[in-house]
């Protein structure tokens, strides 16, 4: 991590996710002085859905201009996910749109890679849905459109993109490029012999550090100094939160809930359960195992359903038998074969909170299962947005007994890991609780048996409660 040893008198933090862009200011103590929110757009065009890259660059210029006013910008950080490359030109033009990765992949060119895809062995990640994949995003682009392909110069991952926009300096990162691209071999820290093959790995930008100040904003009438940091993949700076308190495993939780395990050994990941090597901003991988939670979440409670769950409705949906089976995603995370099968069995809920509890219950197996098939390691610390759901905390603990489980207090989250790279050593520590487990009658059996009618456990599976 590389930090001036000055204060910054702010620092913007410009994290955008999949459906949603938050421009967040904070001070040197990392508190939040000021928020803009707004929506990710898609477009629709052709070639592909793709993201609407002006409407974020254009969307934090004016946040941080607007904050600059108030208390004087120093630093800006940019961070993302993983799953979105720009391809420029000589000019520095875009030579395609941002494909989302939500772009729905041509049967022809999903053959075509599986024929060439890397051992899971190689990049520790199961080549992805859609267009999560970004080399298959590449070998689409490179193979439907080959005489716009032949004009690309340099590829930059999404956080340096945005970087790149902001401050005119090409760079590529390793937290990004480590994200399942298949493009980086996390165990090797070298691009990917598919990369290298393909020689996408020589168009990629130079790769610098996600703390790296790589110049000033590109922008008139700014009382700070406005140094544009290299940026950093989303998940990773959630970690880098937390990482001087390992052993541990941090649940980062959006649309995805992501488990990292400090401890767990990359010979045991498993591909069929959705588990993967994130990369570590020092370039060593960590294993994590994943599925669509915030998202399986808002599909079972309904859409414009803000009610939260009760302890005592999730009693009651144990006790009638009602179960959410996986899984409600093209994904099924760690319930393989189970992608778009998700169902609910026994008396649907009626009202909000009924559909609030029961995806609540639904996500706290979901993540418990996949905490135990990732590794043993006994401190879990449960950030981002299930952070603030006590009933989520508390059956996490119910049914991980022999762990402890921490709540985040506070604004924690990608956002605020990536402000801390523009800050000295050393930097606030983030408040955290540990959450007792409460008693619920017959979760054990009820867990039991949601396994069983999943369908999907391995053979023999004890979960040992």
């Amino acid at each position: 991590m590389t930090a001036s040893s000055k204060s910054p008198r702010s620092v913007v933090a410009i994290d955008v996710g999949a459906t949603n862009i938050d421009v967040i200011q904070y001070s040197a103590e990392l508190e939040v002085i000021e928020q803009r929110s707004a929506g990710a757009l898609r477009r629709e065009a052709p070639p592909y859905l793709s993201l609407d890259v002006e409407h974020v660059i254009e969307f934090a210029l004016h946040s941080i201009a607007d904050f600059d006013r108030g208390v004087p910008v120093d630093a800006i950080v940019p961070c993302t996910h993983g799953s979105a490359v720009a391809l420029l030109d000589e000019q520095g033009e875009l030579v395609f749109p941002v494909m989302s990765y939500l772009a729905a992949i041509p049967d022809d060119i999903a053959e075509a890679y599986a024929d060439i895809e890397p051992s899971y062995g190689e990049v520790f990640a199961p080549t992805n849905p859609a267009a999560l994949t970004v080399a298959r995003q590449l070998l689409w682009q490179e193979t439907s459109f080959p005489e716009a392909f032949s004009r690309v110069r340099t590829i930059l991952p999404y956080a340096q993109f945005l970087a790149y926009r902001l401050s005119g300096v090409l760079s590529a990162e390793v937290t990004s490029l480590g994200a399942q691209t298949h493009l980086w071999a996390p165990g090797n820290a070298d691009f990917s012999a598919l990369a290298k093959c393909r020689r996408w790995s020589d168009l990629i930008a130079p790769m610098r550090r996600a703390g790296d100040r790589l110049g000033p904003l590109r922008m008139e009438d700014i009382n700070g100094r406005g140094t544009v940091l290299c940026g950093i993949h989303d998940s990773a700076a959630s970690y880098l939160q937390f990482a001087r308190h390992e052993p541990l495993v941090l649940l980062s939780t959006g649309t995805w809930i992501i488990a990292f395990d400090s401890s767990t050994d990359l010979q045991r990941l498993d591909a069929h359960r959705d588990q993967v090597a994130n990369v570590k901003i020092d370039g060593t991988p960590i294993g994590c195992a994943r599925f669509m939670g915030g998202e399986e979440y808002g599909r079972l409670c309904g859409e414009g359903n803000e009610a939260s769950a009760t302890l005592d409705d999730v009693k009651a949906l144990i006790s009638s038998g009602t179960f959410a089976l996986p899984s409600f995603t093209d994904s099924g995370g760690p319930m393989p074969g189970t992608g778009g099968q998700g169902r609910i069995l026994g008396n649907s809920p009626t009202t909000d909170t009924e559909r609030a509890s029961l995806a609540t219950l639904y996500a706290a197996l979901m993540t418990a299962f996949s905490l135990d098939r990732l590794g043993d390691t006994g401190r879990v610390v449960v950030d981002g947005v299930f952070a603030r759901n006590d009933v989520f905390l508390a059956l996490l603990g119910a049914l991980l007994p022999k762990r402890e489980i921490f709540q985040v207090h506070g604004a924690a989250g990608s956002a605020r890991g990536a402000a801390s790279l523009a800050l000295p050593e050393p930097q606030p520590d983030v408040a955290v609780e540990q959450t007792p487990p409460p008693h619920v009658p017959g979760l054990e059996r009820y867990f039991a048996a949601w396994l069983e009618k999943s369908q999907n456990a391995e053979k023999g599976y004890r979960h040992d409660l």
